[in-house]
């Protein structure tokens, strides 16, 4: 039998601890095994010096085009995301393809900035695992979802991260078993 991993990927990321604590996360809502994979380097082709940002389309190519063999790749970054028809994002997916990538550099105060502030480091963590449940999510085809609860339902902005559950809906339950079941 195979055994489906869902990789992450820290590209110039280095907080274990949030890392840790992601892979246990993601693997209470996926059946499958998550684990916390090497460290990588964003290749230079990937920043728009003139933004001072980094093209995610062109990130997610790259872990697409590695040789990890693991059945999901979710690449976590502190840099900077952009696409050309938007100014910053959270995250980004293939839709339906195997690679997901999130950035936590607008998903709250820095680590270093909030020092020994445990609520606002957990109120960090839980955006952070939202995003990536939801860019994950659009790995197995789930779209976003009308419920403002559901993890799926789009967020371009802190206050949506904060209404959404970091659990799917029963729809897109039943879609997500639905596409692990093909």
């Amino acid at each position: 039998m195979i055994r489906h991993v869902v990789e992450i990927v820290p590209l110039e990321f280095t907080d274990e601890n949030l890392l840790a604590e992601l892979a246990e996360h993601v693997s209470g809502v996926f059946p499958f095994e998550c684990r916390v994979g090497e460290a990588g380097i964003l290749p230079v082709a990937t920043l728009d010096e003139s933004r001072g940002q980094y093209d995610a389309s062109r990130i997610l190519r790259y872990l697409d085009a590695s040789n990890c063999s693991s059945f999901r790749l979710l690449g976590v970054t502190g840099v900077d995301l952009f696409t050309p028809i938007l100014r910053y994002l959270f995250g980004e997916a293939m839709l339906g393809g195997r690679v997901a990538l999130v950035s936590v550099h607008r998903l709250g105060v820095a680590s270093n900035r909030i020092g020994g502030d445990p609520a606002a480091r957990s109120m960090y963590i839980e955006r952070v695992v939202k995003e990536c449940i939801h860019e994950l999510g659009h790995t197995f085809d789930l779209r976003h979802c009308d419920d403002p609860a559901c993890v799926m339902a789009s967020s371009l902005d802190i206050d949506r991260i904060h209404a959404n559950s970091t659990k799917l809906c029963s729809y897109c339950s039943v879609m997500l078993q639905d596409a692990i079941g093909r």
